[in-house]
């Protein structure tokens, strides 16, 4: 059966249309609060304040990504591009014709958020709130450049939420001990933070226009390294 025939462009139309009167570079920006390897780098800093969160974070996402995998598999639906004619609505690049159901950036940047969110002490949460806003904006982006179906969105949200949920009740679990910079789990980080790096300066993460921005990540990937280097350097000093 074909998509269309289970939501109405009405809305579709409607916000993307509405959404072009902003700077396109705006909406890319917050698409890339959905892509995995650019999120790690905005976490990645975590490492230095609070690591609890920044754990619950990465096991979110690790099961934000299995969920969007199986749901796409699943659903095989067709992106707007596919069903509406390409030349009615503001699309950002290429435009993406399959694999619609659930948006995948949508779910990550709110697995994300939740995990964080959750796994903080409650009496801290309130100062957070602004996560939030900052996953409905990568949400909106996805209708705004064209690639995703507003049901898109809102499935990709409450998958993400219930992502993060797990990340934050999962992080509880582990010891405190594997917090630590000498223990096993910070290999894995390491191996994580060097692909990142490597991705966010010699490839394109979506959108052309968004490499600026992706050079400022990979410095934010660095000068954590920086500084995790120079505090490890002190305390052997110490």
């Amino acid at each position: 059966m074909e998509y269309v025939s289970l939501t109405d462009p009405y809305w579709f139309l409607t916000i993307n249309h509405l959404a072009s009167h902003l700077p396109d570079l705006l909406w890319t920006s917050l698409s890339l609060l959905g892509n995995g390897w650019s999120v790690f780098a905005l976490v990645f800093p975590m490492m230095l304040l609070t690591r609890k969160p920044f754990y619950a974070a990465i096991i979110s996402g690790i099961f934000a990504g299995v969920f969007s995998h199986v749901a796409k598999s699943i659903a095989n639906t067709s992106r707007p591009a596919g069903v509406i004619d390409p030349s009615t609505f503001h699309i950002i690049d290429a435009p993406l014709l399959y694999s619609a159901m659930p948006s995948g950036h949508t779910m990550t940047a709110f697995s994300v958020a939740t995990a964080i969110f959750f796994s903080l002490p409650q009496q801290r949460r309130h100062r957070w709130l602004f996560i939030f806003l900052f996953a409905i904006g990568a949400g909106i982006s996805r209708i705004a450049v064209g690639a995703h179906w507003p049901q898109d969105v809102l499935v990709g949200c409450a998958l993400g939420i219930i992502a993060g949920l797990i990340g934050a009740v999962l992080v509880e679990k582990i010891p405190e001990r594997l917090f630590l910079l000498t223990a096993w789990p910070f290999k894995i980080v390491c191996l994580f933070s060097t692909i990142s790096l490597y991705l966010l300066v010699a490839d394109t993460l979506d959108f052309q226009m968004n490499k600026l921005i992706q050079f400022f990540l990979a410095a934010m990937i660095f000068f954590t390294w920086a500084k995790l280097v120079s505090d490890a350097f002190k305390s052997s000093k110490e």
